[in-house]
């Protein structure tokens, strides 16, 4: 039987907003594909070892925990490098900003080229963004103490809501199997048309199978949450 190995990179560390609901979205979209899944849950001193696994996911932590995982990841600097081109990637949150070369003038992972740094005011609230891989709207939230300057390669378009920083229009990182995001809810319990790509995408690779189903719970909670926020932007405008 088809399997997918999933490794939830500092499960304890970086799990601020439950993002642990991100992996059960997972296991729900993996199920109704016939596909079994295992999950390793790995932190401070694991071996991660890349080449077992499928999907490695990350979410957001405190500042301080971030801290501490930017201390213990940065001796995986090179295999990230190199696995980031074949792997599947979903990181949500500030472990975004420990992709970039620095946060806070701290070294960091250096996969892509930006900079992160914290900012004095949070950014709270939600957002709606849109994207190139599919039309419906994405959704999510956002509690933040920090912004990062990425020029390229962005996942979304903001409609509603805060871009990587105050002068851009665009949000998170797509490169190869990468999806990266300030975005929590989590990610994809709330976005189950943007799991089902992330899998398709995936399964594509492995040469698996897709079918595609729509008439879930998640996507009746989308819906019906998009529907309140149009309805309220008509409300305030």
């Amino acid at each position: 039987m088809k399997t997918i190995r999933i490794a939830h990179l500092y499960y304890d560390l970086m799990n601020l907003y439950g993002e642990t609901g991100n992996i059960l979205a997972l296991k729900m979209a993996l199920k109704r594909q016939n596909v079994r899944f295992e999950v390793d849950e790995l932190t401070k001193g694991s071996k991660i070892d890349f080449s077992k696994y499928e999907i490695f996911i990350m979410g957001c932590g405190t500042e301080e925990n971030q801290e501490i995982v930017r201390k213990d990841i940065i001796r995986y600097k090179e295999e990230f490098k190199k696995y980031v081109k074949i792997k599947t990637f979903i990181i949500t949150g500030n472990a975004l900003e420990l992709f970039g070369t620095s946060i806070n003038n701290k070294e960091a992972l250096q996969v892509f080229n930006f900079k992160a740094k914290g900012i004095r005011k949070r950014i709270v609230g939600e957002q709606v963004y849109k994207t190139y891989l599919f039309q419906e709207p994405v959704i999510g939230f956002q509690n933040r103490g920090s912004i990062h300057d990425n020029k390229e390669n962005h996942l979304f378009e903001i409609i509603s809501g805060n871009a990587d920083n105050q002068s851009s229009k665009f949000e998170g990182i797509k490169v190869n199997h990468f999806y990266g995001t300030y975005l929590l809810g989590p990610l994809l319990i709330r976005n189950p048309k943007l799991t089902n790509t992330i899998l398709k995408e995936l399964f594509e690779a492995k040469k698996y199978p897709f079918k595609e189903i729509l008439d879930t719970p998640e996507e009746m909670a989308y819906e019906a949450y998009l529907k309140n926020f149009l309805q309220n932007k008509n409300v305030q405008n």
